[in-house]
């Protein structure tokens, strides 16, 4: 579901948690000085729950269970390889807890009960919450809270529900200090051979958490390149998705930053199966700190002015040649958007002269692209 309503994180602990009182009253101070609307506790039993609601219906509860949390919530996420990277002894910190605080954000005093998700849905009315910047402002709070009761006490783990990531309290600072879309939104789940064609390691990379961004997952099939490289090109896609003006790149076409250190292409691809989820799947074409080039890789050298293409290079019928133009202009509009630039590559045509960006560009950050054949 895109923007779910409900975004919750546990915290799970190993001794008692005594702050919950002192939490509460730091987040309505923080909620202050930031000049929002103030929140009314609607709803308090000392040290163990309360429920807040305040600015644009946004509802939030801390509940404090001094018992364990429930092991087979987290399965999924053990399963994840990268879970037991970022913290080897993750099944003796779970199966070590004693108590744990629950906090939901959600907005709306229904939340995202599924009866009423459909109710709404078939009276034709908008959902609660149901926009990116009401997403990330769940996400903001929920984050704000989870970080203030590790200040007050530090927890064996984290866990973050809304793309199921269990994170080592000691790490959860460094992945709620970045805004959303980061690392703390979506969990990359590693695949591949141990030894693929090459006879190197192959990994590949699917998300869990774009959707709720995008609408859709991201997936990279297994290759030689690190899994890391590609999750810093995922988290790069997704702020030119979500960021102001940002759309997601047109099938087909390409990415990169403007230093030419790297290209992906991205392919938009229907779900396998009826009922599964859809993707968009990154294509690595040219990693410059790893020396990987592809061969579909066109180089900048064949760079030509759309606007001024070579005739050889165009469509030989008018109207063919007036709706690839139309496209391309309607491309560079949305670069220059959000401060990029477009350019079309020619891949079989000889070298071309790079055409210098025209006067009123914006400074570009990052390059899309559209190859031709």
């Amino acid at each position: 579901m895109q923007y779910p309503n409900e975004i919750q994180a546990a915290l799970l602990f190993e001794q008692p948690f005594r702050a919950l009182e002192a939490v509460v009253r730091s987040f309505l101070r923080l909620e202050q000085m930031q000049g929002r609307e103030p929140f009314n506790v609607s709803e308090a039993n000392p040290g163990v729950f309360y429920r807040l609601f305040g600015q644009d219906d946004l509802m939030i509860t801390l509940e404090y269970l001094v018992e364990p949390a429930n092991m087979a919530v987290f399965q999924q996420a053990l399963a994840s390889t990268v879970t037991g990277m970022l913290c080897p002894d993750i099944r003796q910190r779970l199966t070590g807890n004693r108590a744990h605080v629950l906090v939901t954000v959600s907005h709306g005093v229904m939340g995202n009960a599924p009866d009423v998700t459909q109710m709404l849905s078939e009276l034709g009315m908008p959902l609660e919450g149901h926009s990116l910047p009401q997403f990330c402002r769940r996400l903001e709070a929920c984050a704000m809270i989870a970080r203030l009761i590790c200040d007050e006490a530090m927890p064996q783990v984290v866990h973050w529900t809304q793309s199921n990531q269990l994170i080592p309290g000691e790490k959860f600072e460094d992945y709620a200090s970045v805004p959303a879309p980061g690392p703390l939104h979506i969990h990359p789940y590693l695949f591949g051979n141990s030894a693929g064609a090459s006879g190197d390691t192959e990994i590949g990379v699917l998300t869990f958490g774009a959707r709720h961004f995008i609408g859709r997952e991201i997936s990279i099939e297994p290759g030689t390149l690190p899994w890391t490289a590609h999750f810093e090109t995922i988290l790069a896609f997704l702020k030119v998705a979500t960021t102001d003006n940002g759309y997601v790149i047109p099938h087909g076409d390409t990415f990169g930053p403007e230093d030419r250190s790297l290209s992906y292409r991205l392919l938009h691809c229907a779900p396998e199966e009826e009922g599964g989820v859809p993707l968009y799947q990154l294509v690595p074409l040219m990693h410059r700190a790893y020396n990987f080039q592809s061969a579909e890789y066109v180089a900048p050298e064949r760079v030509f002015d759309d606007l001024m293409p070579p005739p050889d290079l165009m469509p030989d019928d008018d109207e063919a040649k007036a709706e690839l133009a139309n496209e391309w202009r309607e491309k560079r509009g949305l670069a220059e958007g959000i401060g990029g630039r477009f350019e079309v590559r020619a891949a079989h045509a000889g070298p071309q002269t790079p055409q210098p960006p025209r006067p009123g560009f914006p400074t570009a950050r990052k390059i899309f692209g559209r190859k031709i054949t």
